[in-house]
C-alpha cells in the first residue's frame, strides 16, 4: 500500500486542524473558568461579611464548588458559582451570580437557584447565611 503526496498532505491537514481545535476549546475553556471578574468575586467580601473572603466561605461550604464567568446580554458581567449544599433542613445544588460592575472591583449578589428554583431576597440571605456559618463552624473546629 502506498499513499500518494496528496494523501500525506490531507493526514497532515487534518492533524494540523485537530490541533488548532483542541487548542481552541481549551482556550475558550480557561478564559470561561478563570479570568479577572472570577478572581476580583473570589477575593472580595459580601455586605456584613468583611471577616472572610467570597473563596473561602464559599469554596468551604459547598461541595464541589465550580466558578464561571460569562458576559449576560444585557452586558453584564456575571460570575456564577455552583455546588452542593444544604438549605433550610434540604441537600441540593445552589446557583449563586454575582454581577461585577463594569471594570470596577465592586460586586453584587444577584439570582440565586436552589434545586432548580428561584429564590426570593429572604431565601438568598439564609442561604448566604448558612454559607458563612458553615466556614464559621470549620473555622472553630481548627481553632
Amino acid at each position: 500500500m502506498t499513499l500518494s503526496l496528496g494523501n500525506h498532505f490531507r493526514v497532515f491537514m487534518c492533524v494540523v486542524f485537530m490541533g488548532v481545535l483542541v487548542g481552541y476549546v481549551y482556550t475558550a475553556k480557561k478564559d470561561v473558568t478563570d479570568n479577572v471578574y472570577i478572581d476580583t468575586v473570589k477575593g472580595g467580601h459580601l455586605t456584613g461579611f468583611s471577616e472572610v473572603t467570597v473563596r473561602d466561605a464559599f469554596n468551604h461550604a459547598l461541595t464541589e464548588p465550580y466558578w464561571r464567568y460569562y458576559k449576560a446580554k444585557t452586558g453584564q458581567h456575571v460570575v456564577e458559582l455552583s455546588g452542593g449544599i444544604s438549605h433550610s433542613g434540604e441537600k441540593g445544588r445552589a446557583v449563586i451570580q454575582f454581577i461585577v460592575e463594569g471594570e470596577s472591583t465592586v460586586f453584587t449578589l444577584g439570582a440565586m437557584k436552589f434545586n432548580e428554583v428561584v429564590q426570593d431576597v429572604e431565601q438568598k440571605w439564609t442561604l448566604i447565611g448558612n454559607v458563612y456559618d458553615t466556614w464559621h463552624a470549620r473555622q472553630l473546629v481548627y481553632q
